[in-house]
């Protein structure tokens, strides 16, 4: 990335996003709506993979329907840019004021799970302003933890600025949401051990590295979505029931949250889960970030 590059994308994570989100709401998320995170070039990239997966799904698996893609990534561009102001807006808000933002259905199902006495997995995916889960249920009181890819200097995807940008974040993180926060790089015995102290954890099902070895694979949209085995092996070994989250639009800068039941444990529970994804996806394909890594997520029926 060359200087002015840098410059433009440091000037938009660290200095206007926290100014905006000093303003009134709806003023602060017209304008974050306006201004991709993404510095230019990475994000013309990024933008062009993205639509290239969406295509590639809708022509190979038959499923879904992209309507207008151009316009479907400008709203991915605009939800982008209500994910990154989110980070400053919520902690800034507080308690009472995340009713402004973000409402929720389905908590009865991760209350029914609590009561059972045991860790519980929140199953999630990168859809939408997936991290208002976390929020909402933190400034409802319910504690939560989450396991993440590693933000620092080891990761060889983040630059300075996106590890600056992303370290702060995790800190506003976990200060509204209380619980853990693990990497995949911790020991593995972290998680089980939070589980087995009935911690409630959010792990992304779709989080894609090439780190990644181990996958199970699900039909999805026509084809296969190969996805990372975590989930189905921590809820099998430690007896933790899952349920399922999203996070949808409900407005101009609202989102409400979904929490649905998942009936089963380990992969049988992961299956369960990506059947919702699946659902959410076709009713909503602009709001899901994975699709710049269908060529290495994804493989149509058609294929050899």
């Amino acid at each position: 990335m060359d200087t002015i590059a840098k410059i433009s994308k440091a000037s938009r994570l660290i200095v206007f996003f926290p100014l905006i989100s000093l303003l009134p709401v709806p003023a602060a998320y017209r304008l974050a709506g306006l201004v991709s995170p993404m510095d230019g070039k990475f994000g013309k990239r990024y933008m062009k993979s993205w639509m290239s997966g969406m295509q590639k799904c809708a022509s190979e698996g038959g499923k879904l329907e992209t309507g207008d893609i151009h316009r479907c990534a400008r709203q991915h561009i605009k939800m982008l840019g209500h994910e990154a102001l989110d980070s400053f807006m919520v902690p800034r808000l507080g308690g009472e004021g995340i009713n402004r933002l973000s409402g929720i259905d389905g908590l009865v199902h991760l209350d029914r799970v609590r009561e059972q006495g045991k860790g519980v997995i929140i199953v999630t995916s990168h859809y939408s302003r997936l991290n208002m889960t976390a929020y909402t249920l933190g400034h409802l009181g319910i504690r939560n933890g989450i396991l993440s890819l590693a933000v620092d200097g080891d990761n060889p995807y983040l630059d300075l600025i996106d590890r600056y940008f992303l370290e702060r974040k995790l800190r506003r993180y976990y200060r509204v949401t209380k619980g853990p926060g693990l990497t995949l790089r911790d020991n593995p015995r972290l998680i089980y051990r939070a589980l087995q102290k009935k911690e409630t954890m959010v792990i992304l099902m779709d989080a894609y590295t090439d780190t990644v070895k181990n996958f199970y694979e699900v039909p999805f949209l026509g084809g296969t979505l190969k996805l990372p085995t975590g989930i189905a092996r921590i809820s099998r070994r430690t007896g933790s029931p899952l349920v399922y989250s999203v996070v949808k639009p409900a407005g101009r800068w609202r989102v409400k949250v979904e929490i649905r039941p998942v009936n089963s444990v380990g992969y049988e529970g992961l299956y369960e889960a990506a059947l919702h994804l699946e659902r959410d996806v076709l009713e909503l394909p602009c709001q899901w970030w994975q699709w710049a890594y269908m060529d290495s997520m994804w493989q149509g029926h058609g294929r050899a």
